[in-house]
């Protein structure tokens, strides 16, 4: 209900209580109630006597409402379930496709204290300066081309930074992509995708694709200085959350269509690595079978990093950790 009273306010003229109420059905009481609530979720909202209600001011969170104004219409944002504070929006994700969850689903959180990079690394959100966002496919793909939505759903977060950068400055970002899942602008680690799965042998049951991106964020003073950077850092000043959040979601869904032909995946793989900031540099690559060193070589048809060895030998490889060498 906070939704349709939100839909009957305007910026620019006042709204009366009793035509909202009477539009919707609903006591002058009950409206009085929900503006409340509104005001709570951090909408700007004034009254005044014999003339109603204005909408003032929306805030710049990830809040149903406020990611539906941008999102195109396709598969992804079907549903948008928004917390304040989550450990992760990958596992509320799970849970939801648990108690069976359409496709499409998104999930968002203002703060996330648990979140998981790659590797079993930890992702921090502070409230209410980034993005953490994880979305519920249930995409038509064998096993092994799930390296190929990784990338591309790297590449929506690419894309979607370089839009509204290029938006609301007249600037345009120096975004990167390093296999298989970071964005990197300037040479730091701006944000990073993640692509969960549970498959059988020939097909794909579900994935959870999420993504976190430092939009506002200090890292100043931090351990992470010099190594992580936000968009806030970069130009020197702040971005729209929602804004980019829903960037990426329509981004997602452009890339999550591609998806769903060989030569979609490989018009995906033919993108990430025109923005492939490791090709043709020195690299050290941590597997689970140990190290690899050698000089990046593109990525192959089914994701894989590309790596020739000193003495010439080409490693294809699907999963590692792949930093520039001194």
């Amino acid at each position: 209900m906070e939704s349709r009273v939100l839909s009957q306010l305007s910026a620019e003229e006042y709204t009366s209580g009793a035509s909202i109420s009477r539009e919707l059905g609903i006591t002058r009481s009950a409206v009085w109630k929900h503006i409340g609530k509104l005001r709570q979720r951090g909408y700007a909202i004034e009254a005044a006597p014999r003339h109603g209600y204005r909408l003032a001011g929306r805030p710049d969170k990830l809040l149903p409402d406020e990611l539906r104004r941008f999102l195109r219409a396709g598969v992804i944002g079907s549903r948008i379930i928004h917390f304040e504070e989550t450990g992760s929006t990958a596992d509320a994700a799970r849970r939801l496709i648990d108690e069976g969850a359409p496709e499409g689903t998104v999930v968002v959180a203002e703060s996330q204290t648990a979140g998981r990079g790659r590797m079993g690394r930890s992702w921090i959100t502070p409230p209410g300066t980034a993005i953490a966002i994880s979305v519920i496919l249930y995409p038509r793909l064998n096993p092994t081309r799930v390296p190929l939505l990784s990338l591309g759903t790297a590449l929506a977060v690419k894309r979607a930074v370089d839009q509204v950068v290029r938006k609301e400055t007249g600037a345009a970002a120096a975004t990167d992509l390093k296999w298989p899942n970071d964005v990197y602008l300037n040479g730091k680690k701006l944000g990073g995708v993640l692509v969960e799965t549970a498959a059988e042998l020939d097909r794909v049951r579900w994935a959870i694709a999420s993504a976190g991106l430092n939009v506002n964020n200090e890292f100043s003073g931090t351990e992470l200085a010099g190594r992580a950077t936000s968009l806030a850092q970069e130009f020197d000043r702040s971005f729209s959350r929602r804004a980019l959040a829903a960037a990426i979601l329509n981004e997602l869904d452009r890339v999550y269509s591609e998806s769903r032909n060989e030569a979609g995946l490989q018009a995906i793989r033919s993108s990430f690595e025109q923005h492939d900031l490791l090709e043709g540099r020195r690299v050290d690559v941590t597997t689970p079978e140990g190290l690899i060193s050698g000089t990046a070589a593109g990525i192959d048809a089914e994701g894989r990093l590309l790596v020739r060895e000193a003495e010439g030998k080409m490693q294809a490889l699907f999963s590692g950790e792949a930093t520039l060498s001194p």
